[in-house]
């Protein structure tokens, strides 16, 4: 159990030192008391403790670093959710949409999500074996100030900076460590890992997110863009989901209209691979086709503060799965490896319908590959 070291606008780090199995990670939350007018006008909206973090990051031993932004670590845990009420559970508990009087106090929860591990009860990945490594697990979690992500819901300007708290009134990680009960099993101690190594399969591995502006589809006019920023490796799946620029952050004073949780489903949607068609789902019909090969639907129920306005809305948030590999069982996606498709120097192009006309969207793309990370000589690497 370790503090955050900056409560308000910057970056904490962590170290876990190697020590047996590490799996799951949780980020606790809590805003200072309501004092005076600190709230007035403000509210926060459900599931605000994933759009307090910016961006994480984790560097195992030696091992590259690679990051996260925290709506996209809220979407892998919803996509690692075993049924559609954990999916909506994991928001509710990322913290409650509130308002007013009601902002001081709360307290949000955020599962951490990085390679290794995984929200999920079926089909858990087991621990990471952080006993092969010499050198400690680094995680670095980068958070917005708390009045970045208020809503204002008052019609003066920028009320979220002008009384909004900037800083939390506490933060904490938690690590989860599986010990055995004989240390001399571990195979450190009884293998030479500097002659051998261990080869750690992850059940994806989820590249930073590209965003891509597009925009507005007055006449409902069909966008197209070329997804690119693909790595080495063979993609398992791309996840694909807009909001708004209106909701975007605004560091510098901040709108108070940041709802980085409100997505949108981008429909007609066709995906190519060098002009072959992988993915066609038109009239929004993804949303069929993608609880077909899950056991929980690509969606959640939100709800935010409205800007300007007192009033809460309360709908589904959609996103949008395009198959890479062969089909495979849900529930033993962790157990078994299938093949995606190796598309590095690929022409992939996207063509979609926004949903509403006159609005600009930014359109969030996020690959998950398949990869695993390699243990030797007292260090671990990622291997795609």
């Amino acid at each position: 159990m370790q503090q955050f070291t900056n409560l308000g606008q910057g970056s904490s780090q962590f170290v876990v030192s190697p020590n047996m199995g590490v799996s799951d990670i949780v980020m606790s939350f809590t805003t200072p008391a309501s004092t005076g007018s600190n709230y007035t006008g403000l509210a926060l909206s459900q599931g605000w403790a994933y759009s307090l973090v910016s961006r994480v990051s984790v560097r195992y031993g030696s091992s590259a670093q690679y990051f996260w932004s925290g709506p996209q670590m809220f979407l892998e845990n919803l996509l690692d959710a075993e049924t559609t009420q954990k999916a909506n559970d994991v928001s509710r508990i990322g913290g409650n949409a509130v308002a007013g009087a009601s902002c001081g106090g709360a307290i949000g929860y955020a599962y951490l999500k990085l390679p290794h591990n995984s929200i999920r009860a079926s089909g858990k990945p087991l621990p990471f074996p952080s006993d092969l490594l010499v050198q400690p697990i680094v995680i670095t979690v980068e958070l917005y100030a708390l009045n970045q992500i208020l809503t204002n819901q008052t019609a003066t300007p920028n009320q979220n900076i002008l009384i909004g708290p900037a800083s939390l009134a506490f933060a904490q990680l938690q690590v989860k460590q599986e010990m055995l009960t004989d240390s001399s099993d571990l195979l450190a101690r009884r293998v030479d890992m500097n002659a051998h190594a261990l080869t750690f399969p992850l059940p994806y591995f989820a590249q930073q997110e590209v965003t891509i502006p597009v925009t507005s589809d007055a006449g409902n006019a069909q966008q197209s863009v070329n997804l690119t920023g693909f790595r080495a490796g063979e993609v398992q799946r791309i996840i694909l989901w807009l909001t708004p620029n209106t909701t975007a952050i605004n560091t510098s004073p901040g709108s108070g209209a940041f709802q980085p949780l409100q997505w949108y489903l981008p429909s007609s949607l066709t995906l190519t691979y060098n002009g072959e068609v992988f993915s066609r789902f038109d009239s929004g019909s993804s949303q069929l086709w993608n609880l077909s090969t899950d056991e929980k639907s690509a969606s959640y129920s939100n709800s935010w503060q409205t800007y300007g306005s007192v009033a809460s809305t309360t709908e589904p948030s959609y996103w949008v799965e395009c198959p890479f590999a062969q089909v495979n069982l849900a529930a033993e996606r962790e157990l078994t490896l299938v093949h995606g498709k190796p598309i590095l120097n690929a022409v992939v192009n996207l063509t979609f319908t926004c949903p509403a006309a006159s609005t600009a969207y930014t359109l969030h793309a996020m690959y998950l590959y398949n990869a695993s990370l390699l243990c030797s000589r007292g260090s671990a690497e990622y291997i795609f």
